[in-house]
């Protein structure tokens, strides 16, 4: 199988894709979708996808060609602003969306590739992420310190089943989950720790269990607020996170004022334990991913033109095998075996 890499380049307005091939990395294409350029979202096997645009404003469904490795845009939904997260239901039926600057959490029905009409709408202030577990559906607001829970009916409707409450200014941004559905994990970006939420499958209610400090604490990085200049002011600046490994063993964070990824173990039962590696990496990484073997981690940075490859090794050490150019401004990145 050929695994394809594409990463969206928000201030190039494109996306570039690569192939990985054991532990190379080879570009292959650059594909023009509009300005802004950031969440994406994958459907099926991969070959079809949602990315949120600036310009135009909204959302475009792209479509791979697999041997050229280009995407090509088959159609556009307008808004008014730019979700800053996006994810395909489970089963398929749904687009699902978090808008940070509007502060609206969004469930739009799929037809072929279309966006329908909203069947959802729900607010908090500054959502950053939306996941589905299950039949519930977690919208993560970072200006509230909250994750909102809701079941996902089979018309498309959100019924609350409540919140929970994260740390006070901590600044709750992405959140996972286990293969089990009764832990998830969320990075707070102003605090840069993991929280370690347990969540209940029939009422779909979480529980925050632990939290762990995921970030270099021996660069003078200071808890952040909001509104800040985390470069400026030398905040911590967590942004992303994903499970990888054997049975998801071991978690990554990305914190981008010193560019670093954490991995921290986890333990059978989702308890994690401190940091075991802390690795550079491109400039400011907004956004990374695991490759399907689950033991590479492809990382673009904002403000880094190349992407880089690195192999997890057994001990939870990040070993950059492979470097290539991309896109300028790229903040997403995501990986397809075809």
């Amino acid at each position: 199988m050929t695994q394809i890499a594409s990463t969206t380049c928000a201030a190039d307005g494109t996306i570039t894709t690569f192939t990985i091939d054991g532990e190379g990395l080879t570009p292959l294409a650059i594909s023009p979708v509009g300005k802004g350029v950031s969440a994406m979202a994958l459907e099926g096997d991969g070959t079809r996808a949602y990315v949120s645009l600036k310009e135009p404003t909204g959302v475009a469904t792209v479509v791979l060609a697999a041997q050229a490795g280009s995407w090509r845009q088959t159609a556009h939904h307008s808004l008014s602003s730019h979700p800053s997260y996006l994810r395909v239901s489970e089963d398929g039926r749904f687009l699902l969306g978090a808008d940070y600057a509007a502060g609206k959490g969004f469930v739009w029905p799929l037809s072929d590739g279309q966006l329908g009409e909203p069947t959802a709408v729900i607010e908090h202030q500054n959502l950053h992420c939306v996941v589905q577990v299950g039949q519930h559906v977690y919208f993560v607001s970072l200006g509230e310190d909250l994750v909102a829970g809701y079941l996902l009916t089979e018309d498309g409707a959100l019924e609350s089943v409540g919140t929970v409450a994260a740390p006070v200014g901590s600044g709750p941004r992405h959140l996972i989950a286990r293969e089990d559905g009764r832990t998830l994990y969320c990075v707070t970006e102003f605090s840069g720790e993991v929280l370690r939420l347990r969540r209940d499958p029939a009422s779909g209610a979480l529980e925050i269990v632990q939290q762990v400090v995921a970030h270099a604490t021996d660069k003078g990085l200071r808890h952040s607020v909001f509104g800040a200049d985390p470069l400026k002011e030398h905040f911590i600046w967590g942004a992303d996170l994903h499970l990888a490994g054997p049975e998801g063993r071991w978690l990554v964070v990305s914190e981008r004022t010193e560019s670093t990824l954490a991995v921290l173990p986890v333990a059978d039962d989702g308890t994690l334990a401190e940091p075991v590696s802390l690795t550079a990496t491109e400039q400011q990484p907004r956004g990374f991913c695991v490759t399907p073997d689950e033991n590479h981690v492809l990382c673009p940075g904002e403000k880094s033109e190349q992407v880089s490859l690195f192999r997890l090794e057994d001990d939870g050490r990040l070993v950059r095998v492979a470097e290539a150019p991309n896109g300028k401004g790229a903040n997403w990145a995501r990986v397809v075996s075809l």
